[in-house]
């Protein structure tokens, strides 16, 4: 400000220190003019000159006054500490024993158990719900207590336990429903005519061939980016002249539901689904136990058909089938598909 040091006192600057307040300000501005002109130590032809000066040192004040506000400003905010949520980590354990999972199985069997939960009531399967997924919890513990250890420290991210949910998130979907009931009916049907495989094998082709689409809809939802080679675009068109032998009972899938451990046996087929499922996720770091124990094959492993006909007659169970062996299910469908189109 050239010698604009002449119209600030030692005071003045000492109080930038503690800015001064807006009206202080102006009220040393007025100071410094009147005490100028009071000396008469300009000329008329300079007191313009003055004006500029004194208004650029009330600038200057203005200014450290902002400055010294805005560092103020930004320390406090440096300070604050921050407030966002942490999620909670979740453990293998903690989603079998969890709320979502019981919510989902009991959305996944009034689906599937139609009139007879629906009379049972949501709230009441519910409740059976969550006490037959932590009895499944309670069971590893006493059997596999290794197993159950790893379960509780094994650690889930959100992408991890969306994928692991995926498969058993369907055993609700319609397409699912309609086609495991189907299923279970034509193995009754192919039961009660001879226990001969050739048989049991034709008839569940016979009911899921017409289905074909949803057949090839639920795979690529359910296992995503796994190669499905069946067209059935392509088979569609061909197979409309064909007409199967089997007719289906819809009225069989009340009695499928009224079984009086249904609910437990659902749960159980839930639970084996979201192991195997995890197993995928994890790989070697989830224990194969826990599924080991809930399978309906001494070896972990079964066929379709095997595991159709030991999951008789329970719609739930047979939604695992067609989870577990969908690579199969689909080899079942393209060689009858091959006979039909020759």
């Amino acid at each position: 400000f050239g010698s604009s040091s002449e119209f600030i006192s030692r005071d003045s600057l000492a109080q930038i220190d503690s800015p001064p307040s807006m009206a202080r300000t102006a009220e040393m501005a007025d100071d410094y003019s009147s005490q100028e002109e009071s000396e008469g130590t300009y000329h008329d032809s300079t007191k313009g000159s003055f004006g500029s000066r004194a208004a650029a040192a009330t600038v200057a004040v203005l200014g450290l006054v902002a400055v010294a506000a805005v560092f103020a400003h930004s320390s406090m905010h440096a300070a604050a500490p921050s407030s966002a949520p942490v999620a909670a980590p979740l453990s293998v354990r903690a989603l079998l024993e969890s709320d979502e999972l019981a919510d989902l199985a009991t959305d996944n069997l009034m689906a599937m158990g139609g009139d007879a939960l629906a009379s049972a009531g949501h709230d009441n399967v519910r409740g059976r719900v969550a006490r037959a997924l932590q009895n499944v919890s309670d069971a590893i513990r006493t059997h596999y207590p290794e197993a159950h250890r790893q379960m509780d420290q094994l650690q889930l991210t959100s992408a991890q336990k969306e994928a692991s949910l995926r498969v058993v998130r369907k055993f609700g979907d319609p397409r699912m429903v309609g086609l495991a009931h189907d299923i279970a009916e034509a193995t009754r049907q192919a039961e009660q005519e001879s226990s001969d495989k050739d048989t049991i094998k034709r008839r569940l082709s016979e009911v899921l061939v017409p289905r074909v689409r949803d057949v090839q809809q639920l795979s690529e939802e359910m296992f995503p980016g796994q190669p499905l080679s069946l067209n059935a675009a392509a088979a569609l068109p061909q197979l409309r002249r064909w007409h199967p032998s089997v007719e289906v009972d819809l009225s069989g899938r009340r009695r499928l539901a009224e079984l009086p451990d249904s609910v437990e046996q659902g749960v159980q087929a839930h639970a084996h689904t979201l192991f195997k499922s995890l197993q995928g996720e994890l790989g070697e770091k989830m224990p194969e136990a826990p599924a080991r124990m809930l399978s309906s094959s001494k070896d972990g492993e079964a066929s379709f058909m095997a595991c159709v006909m030991k999951g008789m007659p329970d719609p739930t169970k047979v939604c695992k089938c067609i989870a577990d062996n969908m690579s199969e299910v689909v080899s079942m469908m393209k060689d009858f598909m091959k006979g039909k189109m020759r």
